[in-house]
């Protein structure tokens, strides 16, 4: 993965007051409790907003939710609800009960059918071309006032295991810049380079099962992994053109999804670390999320949506990146402006 930057219940309600504050599991309810009755994700999120916690609200809870149906809004909550309580203690018993972890021998038997299924992930996959989707936000102080700086449109095209970006447009209008040429951040290498990283023998990855999640309705088992600095490929450019950039390595940590009835992974998070000092890039964190995807009338586990944020003192930035319209290479494959190709789809 190439990332460039360029400057460029009772019981439970009286003990949360004790607290002065609501638990997770208080947050659990109300979430099911919406999706039951079907409230709508703008109420939702309206609820939420009105909770303050006492316990740490972590990531696998917030994944069970999704899971279960919580919509884009109530979402966004939730993340801030997490963010908020980073330094609170964890809850006092778990507010969604998993399954037993499976015994070291089916944990090794795990991580070993997804290897082999990552090693074959790039030579399964067909030549094609899709849209690529960039919303570009920024915050320009840190304190969390996110804008919408642009939104870029690129054909991607995937030929003999290759990967080539082409800018169409910048906020709906046409381009003639290239994709480095573009000031921001962007990323590369989505398909199928970080899933090599995490599992090459090179790269002398350690991992550890972590926990049962629940990924859009079906159970995953989430291996905790890392990558040390001098084993990686993994690499941050700072600067606008050649003149003035700076490229450095650094280590990965995360985690790995796999998907329990089919062992592909369908999710990975990771975060850079041993970023050098003095380095104008602080902080790169990615979540790319992978889907069963029809190209060509075959299924194939691909892309569908990642986000990168990234933190270059005293801005942050953060892309969403949406992958669409999937469909086999050919000389005279179309792409609108607006990602939405009439005709040959």
């Amino acid at each position: 993965m190439r990332l460039r930057f360029q400057i460029v219940l009772l019981t439970a309600c009286l003990g949360s007051a004790a607290r002065g504050g609501d638990s997770v599991r208080e947050v659990v309810t109300e979430v099911r409790t919406a999706l039951e009755g079907k409230r709508s994700d703008s109420q939702t999120a309206k609820s939420l907003r009105r909770m303050k916690l006492a316990e740490r609200l972590d990531d696998r809870t917030i994944e069970t939710l999704e899971s279960e149906g919580a919509g884009a809004g109530t979402m966004a909550e939730l993340l801030i609800l997490r963010d908020l309580s980073r330094s609170l203690p964890p809850p006092a018993r778990p507010a969604i009960e998993e399954p037993p972890a499976p015994t070291a021998a089916e944990q090794q038997r795990i991580w070993d059918d997804a290897h082999e299924n990552a090693r074959r992930f790039t030579d399964s996959l067909p030549n094609f071309i899709c849209n690529e989707v960039v919303r570009r936000y920024t915050d320009p102080d840190g304190k969390g006032r996110w804008r919408l700086g642009d939104t870029l449109v690129l054909k991607l095209t995937y030929f003999d295991r290759q990967e080539d970006y082409k800018l169409v447009t910048i906020n709906n209008r046409p381009t003639g810049l290239s994709y480095e040429e573009v000031n921001g951040a962007i990323t590369e290498g989505e398909f199928g380079s970080l899933l090599a990283a995490v599992f090459a023998v090179r790269s002398r990855t350690n991992r550890s099962w972590d926990h049962w999640t629940t990924l859009r309705k079906r159970p995953a088992h989430v291996y905790a992994f890392s990558i040390a600095a001098a084993n990686s490929d993994y690499r941050i450019t700072s600067g606008i053109g050649a003149g003035d950039a700076e490229r450095v390595a650094a280590g990965q940590h995360g985690y790995v999804y796999i998907d329990d009835a089919t062992r592909m992974v369908v999710r990975v998070t990771a975060a850079a670390d041993s970023i050098p000092p003095g380095f104008p890039v602080r902080k790169v964190n990615l979540l790319l999320d992978y889907e069963f995807i029809d190209v060509g009338g075959r299924q194939y586990l691909l892309p569908l949506h990642s986000e990168t944020s990234l933190d270059a003192p005293p801005v942050e930035h953060r892309n969403e990146t949406d992958f669409r319209l999937y469909r086999k290479f050919s000389a005279d494959t179309s792409i609108t402006y607006d990602g939405v190709a009439p005709g040959k789809q």
